[in-house]
């Protein structure tokens, strides 16, 4: 009889589990997981020929991979040493916020 109620325990916690990962997918894919970077060479105009380097990070969402321009530096190595947040910083889904009464 108790190997019965260990069972039913222990389904218990793995149903939480699942839910807990899947609730936690959610809100990554929500906010953006970071997928990758690349580094692009731009320049301003043909006045101004100075390359400069810009780094754009892709983040996956529910709807698809974004990529979101994060930083322009004079430098490729600089550009490289530059980090991207592992979450993206706002949310794809935003709650509806009623507007204060005056």
């Amino acid at each position: 009889m108790q190997w019965i109620m260990r069972l039913r325990s222990a389904r218990w916690i793995w149903i939480l589990v699942a839910v807990a990962v899947v609730m936690l997918a959610g809100y990554g894919l929500n906010r953006g997981i970071l997928v990758g970077s690349r580094i692009e060479t731009a320049k301003l105009s043909d006045d101004y020929p100075l390359p400069f380097f810009k780094k754009h990070c892709s983040y996956l969402f529910f709807t698809g991979v974004q990529q979101v321009w994060t930083e322009s530096v004079s430098t490729g190595e600089e550009a490289a040493k530059s980090s991207c947040a592992a979450l993206k910083s706002e949310p794809v889904l935003r709650r509806r916020r009623k507007p204060a009464d005056l």
